[in-house]
Formats: C-alpha cells, sequence, structure tokens
C-alpha cells in the first residue's frame, strides 16, 4: 500500500479534490485497503458496499460530523465562522437520537406523500416549458438549460422563495454547499464566503417565515413552521437549517442525478435505445442505474463513538469515517461488471440516497423529478447527442457533478 499512499498521483488529486474519474483509485482501494486511513485528511475512507451498507446503520457511528469542519480550519478561521459551524451541526442529516427522530418526525408532517404527489402535475408542466425553450439544431449546456432550473424551481416553490429572489438564493446555497462538500485542506478556502452567504440566506427566511406566522400559504415553508409532533415544534435555528438543508439536498442531488443520467445515455447509444423502444418499461430502471452509476451524493460521513474494528482494522472513538458511496456503488461483489450502464440492471440495491435513519428525505420527489425528465426527453428530444466526450466534473468531494453538459437538439415532436 505504499504507492497508494505515498506516490499515486491519483490519491493525492483525490484528497486535493483534483480528480476527474475516481473510480479506478477506488477499484484499487477496495482491493487492497478496503478501510484506508487518509493522513493528509485525517479520517478513514471505506470503499466496500458490504462494509458501507452495515456501517450506515450501525449505531456506534455518530452522525454529527462536525469534526470534520472543525479540525480542518485554523483557530483564528473557526472562531470567525463559528455561526456557520453552529448552523450546518442543526441539520437533520448530522444529528443523532433524540433529536434527529423528533425533527424527521416534524419535517415527515410537512414533507408528506400527499404533498410530494401534487408536484407531479407542475413538474410535469416545468419539464415541457424547459423543453419548449430550447431550440432544435443549437448547440447548448442541458445543465444550465434545463438540469439546473428543473430542480431548483421546484424546491423554489415548494418553499415559496420569492421569484425576484430565486436566482440569488440559489447562488447563495451553492456557496454554502463549497464548504458543506469539501474536504480536508480545501475547507478554509470556502468558509468565509459560506459564512457570508449563510448570514444573507437567514435574513431571506426571517422575513419568510415572519409572513408565513401572519399568513401561512399552502407550501413546505408554511407546513415546517406550523409542525408540531408531541408537544415540540422546530426553533428558529432549527427551522433555517432545516430549509437550507432542504434546498441544498433536494437542488444539487436532482440536478446531477439528472445530468449524469442524460450523460451515461448519451454515452452508451445502446441503453438510449433500449429506453426509447420502451420508456414505460424501462424509465424506472434508468433511474435507478443512473444514480449507480454516478451517485450524485458520493459520500455519507460518520464519527465512531468507540472503539470499532472494521474490516481488521481500528478505529478509535472520535475519528472520522468516510463511507464513499460512489466505491460502493461499483463494487463488483454485488454489481456484475459495474462500470457497464446498465438501465435493466436488477437487483439494484445502490447507496445513492444512503442507508438507515438517514435515508434521504427527499428521495421519493428525486426519483419522481428524474422519471418524468426521461420521460420528456425521450418523447421530445429522441435524437439528442453529446457535443464532446470531454466533460468536467466539478472538483468537491461530496457530490459528483459535471460543470457543463455540452449537447446538440435533434427536433422537438
Amino acid at each position: 500500500m505504499a504507492t497508494l499512499l505515498t506516490e499515486e498521483p491519483d490519491y493525492r488529486a483525490f484528497w486535493e479534490e483534483r480528480l476527474q474519474n475516481p473510480y479506478p483509485l477506488f477499484a484499487r482501494m477496495r482491493s487492497e485497503d478496503p478501510v484506508h486511513w487518509c493522513a493528509p485528511m485525517k479520517l478513514w475512507l471505506v470503499t466496500r458496499h458490504d462494509l458501507c451498507f452495515t456501517g450506515l446503520k450501525d449505531e456506534r457511528f455518530s452522525s454529527n460530523r462536525s469534526d470534520m469542519y472543525v479540525q480542518a480550519l485554523p483557530p483564528d478561521l473557526k472562531a470567525k465562522v463559528q455561526p456557520l459551524l453552529d448552523h450546518i451541526s442543526k441539520w437533520i442529516q448530522l444529528t443523532d437520537e433524540p433529536d434527529h427522530l423528533r425533527l424527521r418526525k416534524l419535517v415527515n408532517l410537512a414533507f408528506t406523500p400527499r404533498m410530494i404527489n401534487q408536484l407531479r402535475p407542475r413538474i410535469e408542466q416545468l419539464v415541457d416549458q424547459l423543453l419548449t425553450d430550447l431550440r432544435p439544431g443549437e448547440p447548448c449546456d442541458i445543465i444550465k438549460r434545463f438540469c439546473q432550473p428543473l430542480p431548483a424551481t421546484v424546491i423554489c416553490e415548494m418553499l415559496g422563495i420569492p421569484l425576484a429572489e430565486r436566482d440569488r438564493f440559489r447562488e447563495l446555497i451553492e456557496g454554502i454547499m463549497h464548504f458543506s462538500t469539501a474536504g480536508g485542506p480545501n475547507l478554509k478556502h470556502h468558509a468565509e464566503n459560506a459564512h457570508a452567504a449563510l448570514r444573507e440566506v437567514i435574513t431571506l427566511f426571517e422575513r419568510l417565515v415572519a409572513e408565513r406566522r401572519q399568513e401561512p400559504r399552502d407550501d413546505l415553508l408554511s407546513a415546517l413552521v406550523s409542525a408540531e409532533a408531541d408537544g415540540e415544534r422546530l426553533s428558529n435555528e432549527e427551522l433555517y437549517a432545516m430549509c437550507v438543508f432542504v434546498f441544498l439536498a433536494g437542488h444539487e442531488t436532482t440536478t446531477n442525478g439528472i445530468a449524469s443520467g442524460l450523460m451515461a445515455l448519451l454515452q452508451h447509444p445502446d441503453q438510449f435505445s433500449k429506453l426509447k423502444a420502451n420508456v414505460d418499461a424501462h424509465v424506472r430502471g434508468t433511474v435507478e442505474e443512473a444514480l449507480r452509476f454516478e451517485s450524485p451524493v458520493t459520500r455519507a460521513v460518520r464519527k465512531a463513538t468507540e472503539r470499532i474494528e472494521l474490516a481488521g482494522k481500528v478505529i478509535e472513538s472520535g475519528q472520522l469515517v468516510v463511507f464513499l458511496l460512489g466505491a460502493a456503488d461499483r463494487d463488483p461483489a454485488l454489481f456484475p461488471v459495474p462500470d457497464t450502464f446498465d438501465i435493466t440492471r436488477t437487483p439494484n440495491k445502490h447507496l445513492a440516497f444512503g442507508y438507515g435513519s438517514h435515508f434521504c428525505l427527499g428521495a421519493v420527489l428525486a426519483r419522481m423529478e428524474m422519471e418524468i425528465a426521461f420521460r420528456a426527453i425521450v418523447r421530445r428530444l429522441p435524437n439528442l447527442r453529446l457535443v464532446t466526450d470531454q466533460l468536467d466534473w466539478k472538483p468537491t468531494m461530496g457530490i459528483r457533478a459535471l460543470v457543463k453538459l455540452p449537447v446538440v437538439l435533434g427536433e422537438s415532436l
């Protein structure tokens, strides 16, 4: 393992967030050192599916990963951005029991299956509008024109973000995301910008929450404001944290799921043809394979609360463990020919939405948006093709996101 640790360029590129294609490195780590101590980042990296699966439901691992941010910041910078660290620590994905169960009960009262199902006609309308605005034969970045505005509009409408403020709001959330999804030494480069972005976001939510308390509306924000379970309500700080996290998770995951799934279809024309030939039979399989093939959320971070042995390695109490979902979802022990994109793959027990008590709250919504998007693209843009195969990925460790996806559109039907 000495070469992997000290000499392999891909390894250094990975923890510096410059690695375009992590899968060969993940395969080597999974084979040679599936529970690997990453000294530069001061944490463990887990790459096997079975270890990630069991680890995510192991109550000895805490979801409170604030240490990941704290230990990477110089003391003076940490003090300056402490409100940002306090805010992130209240995100539901970073809480343990009993707080996690209390927050989950409250948000489930607002994020109901009925509310999600009611969104389907509006999502279908948005998809048709966005695709109608594209010009056949004219190259475009379909992420900017379609994959990004669709989930952003859906979540903005759910939270009641005013139309005039949505572009700025999305920019601010992206600034926070650059910090929350970074890792190791690069965290410090995003901290101050994320701190400033958070202040502006909270100012916006303070106004919107005050309005909903005076005049509730039929939106998610009003439901979160009024949600009560067992005599408990969300505090203001928890409410703001929930809104920021819901937007970040609901927007980024779906944007990247649609974009990378579309990329995979266009890079595998046989699979695209199979989907076009019978969309009803294959669209759900396409969604699941897109999520597996390029997991939009690439990691789940936990902290050991006691001494734990995992695959022969001893993880000490207090140490951070990163379960690399993108590596787990390419594990040949569970997924035959894992580097092949196959929309008929079954079973497909990927971990793109995590597992256990912290399974993604927005998984149903994300799957619905992806399914509607792929159905419409097959129907409206059957001759879509990539302009280039030289695609760049954003240099971030927590998400797998294309920078752009240049395409040429076929004739609309």
